[in-house]
């Protein structure tokens, strides 16, 4: 199903998928609007389909061009944001009226929010940057008919309703694309806030990172206002960052007599972001959680990635799931111990004296196994990671002293 909304009206309160048309628009009887043919190809598409598609169309529905420009500027720039798509078609000719300048400032804008799909005629007039800033920053071409372009986002938008447990969305949900509404990050993080009683009164995505090579959003940060139920109040001034989950390996060797002499296995990693002299960091062997499989085996592999350590999946034991930085990222880590043998730590310590490195080339990822104390690991790790070692370690102790007491 399929509903129309032209420049300055209201979109429905509800609906599965919003695609916006983005390009030049004629401005006297000089030229004709494309828009008409790619609003009825839409219709043919979604006819006989139960998905309730909107079409946000920057035209008046009479034909006639608006002369409100402030409130036509308004009404674009809400529904760009809005859109799970923009479809931009650009079949600029600079001798009539559909020369589409402001058109290039949409594009720029919206090229690298992982949403907008470009197309225009072999014959369109300056298009090269376009053409060029499309393929650098997606990885796709340009396609030249708008049937291949409408049939491209067709594709797309059912690609992402297919990840959606529930695809329709209402009032502020509306303003997260499905691009962000589809991921398992997102999800995790708004079924809690519905399941406090919270409610999402409007959002705003403020820029994601995507991996094409895996056509994965990895990470986004999105603006939101929450009614906030238990405090009847609205929190407005917030936004959250988030990215997958991550699994995190606790591997360590206890000393028989003396626990704080208990050796922690540690890999060190340069990371953009470290605040340290080197611009390294000293962290546990982790990775992200979008892999999938057995978690057990998740953690084996991840240890192995980073170690060259391979240990058997069932030494493995679980510890639990916690947000890592609660104040502005919504992911979590979920932690797993290894108790490693003698042979093992030794093996490791072997390996950090080497200076040989691991990881995963193709990721640009490389690191170095370190072996530490535990009274010592403080000087090493973030507190997160140290509270990770902590629980690990006392953890199994506590067991041991409840299984012997009785």
């Amino acid at each position: 199903m399929i509903t129309k909304v032209y420049a300055c009206e209201e979109a429905p309160h509800t609906y599965s998928a919003a695609i916006f048309l983005v390009g030049p628009t004629p401005r006297m009887d000089d030229a004709k609007s494309w828009r008409p043919d790619a609003v009825k190809r839409l219709l043919e598409i979604y006819k006989n389909q139960d998905i309730e598609v909107v079409i946000f169309i920057p035209e008046s529905r009479n034909g006639v061009y608006r002369s409100n420009y402030r409130e036509q500027v308004a009404w674009e720039k809400q529904h760009l944001d809005m859109a799970d798509v923009i479809l931009a078609w650009i079949p600029r000719d600079m001798n009539t009226s559909l020369k589409g300048l402001t058109t290039n400032i949409e594009f720029g804008k919206y090229v690298e929010s992982g949403k907008l799909f470009y197309g225009r005629p072999d014959n369109a007039h300056h298009i090269n940057y376009l053409d060029w800033m499309y393929t650098n920053v997606t990885g796709r071409q340009p396609l030249n008919t708008l049937t291949a372009l409408i049939d491209d986002v067709v594709t797309s938008l059912q690609s992402q309703l297919n990840k959606c447990d529930k695809p329709v969305r209402e009032a502020g949900e509306r303003d997260v694309p499905l691009t962000i509404w589809s991921t398992t990050p997102f999800q995790s993080w708004y079924q809690s806030q519905l399941q406090a009683g919270n409610k999402l009164l409007n959002a705003k995505l403020l820029w994601a990172f995507n991996i094409d090579k895996i056509n994965l959003i990895f990470s986004y940060a999105l603006h939101v206002n929450v009614w906030i139920a238990a405090e009847d109040r609205i929190k407005s001034n917030e936004f959250i960052i988030s990215r997958p989950d991550i699994s995190v390996v606790v591997p360590y060797w206890k000393h028989p007599t003396d626990i704080f002499e208990s050796e922690i296995l540690l890999v060190k990693e340069f990371r953009s972001s470290a605040r340290t002299k080197d611009g390294f960091v000293h962290e546990l062997p982790s990775g992200s959680g979008f892999k999938g499989g057995d978690i057990l085996q998740i953690a084996s592999d991840e240890l192995y990635e980073e170690t060259s350590i391979r240990i058997p999946s069932d030494r493995f034991r679980y510890l639990d799931s916690k947000q890592l930085a609660a104040t502005w990222s919504t992911h979590f880590a979920d932690v797993y111990a290894i108790e490693l043998e003698k042979p093992e730590i030794e093996q490791a310590k072997k390996m950090a004296a080497s200076k040989q490195t691991f990881g995963v080339e193709a990721d640009t990822e490389r690191t170095y196994v370190e072996v530490c104390q535990l009274k010592n690991v403080g000087k090493y790790v973030d507190w997160s990671m140290e509270g990770m070692i902590y629980r690990a370690i006392f953890n199994a102790d506590f067991t041991d002293f409840a299984d012997e007491s009785g």
